[in-house]
């Protein structure tokens, strides 16, 4: 893989709690905020649809759109969930790392089982998002619960007053 990152499936076998956690918050609403890499270094973010499905985290985009762009010349992203009320009980999900480009039977796959009928996959750009770290914040009666994960160091959790 690329460094010290895996796909979602390796996260999910390491840690089935978190993954179910941090699933749940990515698909509490239809969009999730990636950001990217401007030119200049500066963040870049877009709401987009990051569906998981056969192990894959996986990021469509149209061509040539500056996210596109952007994970073309630098592949590192972050992806954060939309939390759902004010006391973030449920959480607050982010995800770190670097993407792939999907080759062509990975896209075949991506539009097979995709929601919406896709009869030109060229109409999209396909990455496969690999995980560098996953952090889950949530607001717990009076305190705040930090749950983390990364591929070398498993998980860890702080707690904070």
């Amino acid at each position: 893989m690329a460094g010290d990152t895996v796909p979602w499936a390796d996260f999910e076998h390491a840690d089935p709690t978190l993954a179910r956690l941090v699933q749940e918050r990515l698909e509490s609403h239809r969009h999730a905020v990636l950001a990217t890499l401007r030119t200049d270094g500066s963040p870049r973010l877009s709401g987009m649809e990051a569906p998981i499905r056969s192990g894959q985290l996986w990021l469509a985009m149209t061509p040539g759109s500056l996210k596109a762009e952007d994970l073309g010349r630098d592949p590192r992203y972050s992806l954060h969930s939309a939390p759902d009320s004010e006391d973030l009980s449920e959480g607050d999900a982010r995800i770190d790392g670097v993407v792939l480009a999907a080759d062509p039977g990975q896209q075949a796959e991506f539009v097979a089982g995709h929601r919406y009928h896709v009869e030109d996959p060229s109409i999209m750009e396909l990455y496969l998002a690999l995980i560098k770290g996953v952090v889950l914040v949530r607001v717990l009666e009076d305190s705040l619960l930090i749950e983390s994960w990364t591929p070398s160091r498993g998980r860890s959790t702080q707690r904070r007053q």
